[in-house]
This record gives structure tokens, C-alpha cells and sequence, in this order.
């Protein structure tokens, strides 16, 4: 990088082919569909190139790269979540008692979903999230949080419960 930063397109280059294949591994840990997947990879190589002046040569790389993965496969995920209709199985019924206004857009359900997550411990919170929010299996879920998947089934068992007896009050 230090040498595309000085003008070495070659080293540019080879640096963005060797770079790219890391990405691809990363996206693929972090997003389930494939049809995405490149269009992940592609934006996070366009942040990169967008934001290679940043990269300081005396630091390690790595971390620099990481940072702009992550910030752009969460940019992905909130996408995806306001695009994509929030489907809610078990909570349809909680979400009607809480208001007897009819729900007329997408913010309204995101902020009564919140209001529902809101007494969840973290964990709990991040499991409904992905397996109710993001529409990820339960395998998927528990490798992600480095769960067996009982320990999903439990909490997120344990968090439905809450979510109704909250919906109720």
C-alpha cells in the first residue's frame, strides 16, 4: 500500500488482487447470501481505494483494512434491513396490542421493535436480531455468536417470552 500511495500502480494493483481475496473470505463469514456477496466485496474495495490516503505506512495494515470491512458490511446489513419488509412470526400479535393505530411505514415498526428489544440482555437482543431482523438460520446465528445452537434455541426462547409479556403490558 505504501508503494501504491508513492504511485507504484503495479504495486496498487497486486495490493487490491492479494486484498481482494481476504475480503471475499471475510464476506463470505459475514454474509449468508451469495448473490450479495460480491457487491459487498466490490463496495469495500472502492472504500479502500476511496479512502487510501488515510493509510498511514508506519502503521499495520490489517486493522485499517479490517475497519473499513466492517464499517461497510454493517453499512450492508442496515441496507438491507430498511429495504427489506421486517417480517416479525411471533411478535404480530404484540405488535397490535401495543397500538391501536394501524402501522403505516417501515420507522414505526423499526421503533415498536426496538421498544420490544429494548429489556433483552445483548445477547438476546443480537439473536432475535438475527434470526427475526436479518432472517438468518439458527446455525447461522450460532456460528456467528460462537453459540451451540441449544444456547440459540434457549435464549432466543427465553427472549420471545419477554417480547410477549412486554407486548402485553
Amino acid at each position: 500500500m505504501s508503494e501504491s500511495q508513492k504511485g507504484n500502480k503495479t504495486s496498487y494493483r497486486k495490493f487490491l488482487a492479494e486484498t481482494a481475496k481476504e475480503i471475499r473470505k471475510l464476506v463470505e463469514i459475514k454474509i449468508f447470501d451469495s448473490s450479495e456477496r460480491e457487491d459487498v466485496v466490490q463496495e469495500i474495495l472502492i472504500a479502500i481505494h476511496l479512502s487510501q490516503h488515510t493509510y498511514l505506512p508506519e502503521k499495520p495494515i490489517r486493522p485499517w483494512l479490517n475497519a473499513i470491512a466492517h464499517h461497510k458490511i454493517i453499512d450492508h446489513i442496515r441496507k438491507k434491513g430498511r429495504k427489506e419488509k421486517i417480517e416479525i412470526i411471533e411478535w404480530d400479535d404484540t405488535i397490535e396490542d401495543m397500538s391501536s393505530k394501524e402501522i403505516d411505514s417501515q420507522d414505526e415498526i423499526q421503533v415498536k421493535v426496538e421498544k420490544l428489544l429494548e429489556n433483552l440482555t445483548d445477547k438476546q437482543r443480537l439473536i432475535v436480531k438475527f434470526l427475526k431482523l436479518e432472517g438468518l438460520s439458527l446455525a447461522e446465528t450460532a456460528k456467528i455468536m460462537g453459540m451451540s445452537l441449544s444456547a440459540v434455541k434457549v435464549n432466543a426462547h427465553r427472549a420471545y417470552k419477554q417480547i410477549r409479556q412486554r407486548g402485553k403490558t
